[in-house]
């Protein structure tokens, strides 16, 4: 199972707030025309990129990509219960 990089999970957070911030800035600030819709479109991208490193830092092991059955989830296999 791969190592979650610690430093780099608030790095993720913090662009995911930044871009919510701008995506709802350019909203509530009602900035008409180009500069309004480029913080939005702005602000929606940085957070959908965060959300999505976050997701990639945090998901799953490639183990279920190669067809495997992820021993992590699985319940106790104990002959004893």
């Amino acid at each position: 199972m791969r190592r979650i990089n610690p430093k780099s999970t608030p790095l993720m957070w913090v662009l995911i707030v930044l871009g919510t911030v701008a995506l709802f800035g350019g909203v509530s600030l009602d900035i008409d025309g180009f500069f309004g819709g480029m913080l939005q479109g702005a602000g929606f991208a940085v957070a959908v990129l965060g959300a999505y490193f976050l997701g990639a830092l945090h998901g799953a092991n490639e183990s279920i990509a190669a067809g495997e059955e992820p021993q992590v989830w699985l319940p106790s296999r104990d002959r004893d219960r």
